[in-house]
């Protein structure tokens, strides 16, 4: 049996009876502020649950799925989301500072005002996510499909988004200092940094001209 525990109270949340977290099925149970430091949480699936202001840090989430979950100010410092799914789930205000999730999956998800720097989420799916004003210093976010994405105010100063697609994403007031873009797709479908050349005025030959004023 294990037990989950308030981080500050030491309340029990929940009881989870098998001797590991590995695997388990956790549905409709209050977590807000939940003790899961270190906890392996691999191949769970978490549904309809409150883990906002839970600690993660360091957690093992790998290949992990959260259906409907509100996730508000947790803490995923160094947590590991290889291949974790949080589609359609909030994580606004939460840091996932140097967090490894490569190939992690966040379409429709908001993680707006968060901290993402030093994060690996190379191969992630962030169709259609909600990123505005999220700090994303020096992430890897290379592969990345950022298709519709709202990234408006976000910081992508030194990130690596080569080879991401960003086609019909919002950026107004991002910053992309010192980011890395080889290969990379802007939000108009072209390659970043494309800009359509206006096509040149054709000048009117002297002759054409003087018989345009004849016919005043």
């Amino acid at each position: 049996m294990v037990e989950i525990k308030h981080r500050v109270s030491g309340k029990v949340l929940h009881t989870v009876q098998s001797n590991t977290l590995r695997g388990c099925v956790i549905r409709g149970v209050e977590l807000r502020g939940a003790n899961l430091r270190n906890a392996d949480l691999s191949g769970c699936h978490i549904e309809g649950c409150s883990l906002s202001d839970a600690d993660l840090n360091s957690a093992n989430l790998t290949c992990a799925r959260f259906v409907n979950c509100v996730i508000q100010r947790g803490d995923l410092t160094n947590a590991i989301l290889v291949n974790a799914d949080f589609c359609d789930n909030v994580l606004d205000v939460t840091r996932l500072t140097n967090a490894t999730g490569q190939g992690c999956k966040f379409r429709h998800a908001k993680i707006n005002n968060a901290e993402m720097s030093g994060a690996n989420f190379s191969g992630g799916d962030f169709f259609f996510c909600e990123l505005k004003s999220t700090t994303l210093h020096g992430a890897d976010l290379s592969g990345a499909n950022l298709f519709g994405a709202d990234m408006s105010g976000a910081d992508f100063t030194r990130a690596d988004l080569r080879r991401s697609n960003m086609t019909d994403g919002k950026i107004l007031g991002a910053k992309f200092q010192f980011a890395r873009m080889t290969d990379s797709v802007g939000t108009n479908g072209r390659p970043w940094g494309y800009t359509a050349k206006s096509k040149p005025t054709k000048k009117k030959s002297w002759w054409n001209m003087f018989t345009s004023r004849a016919a005043l």
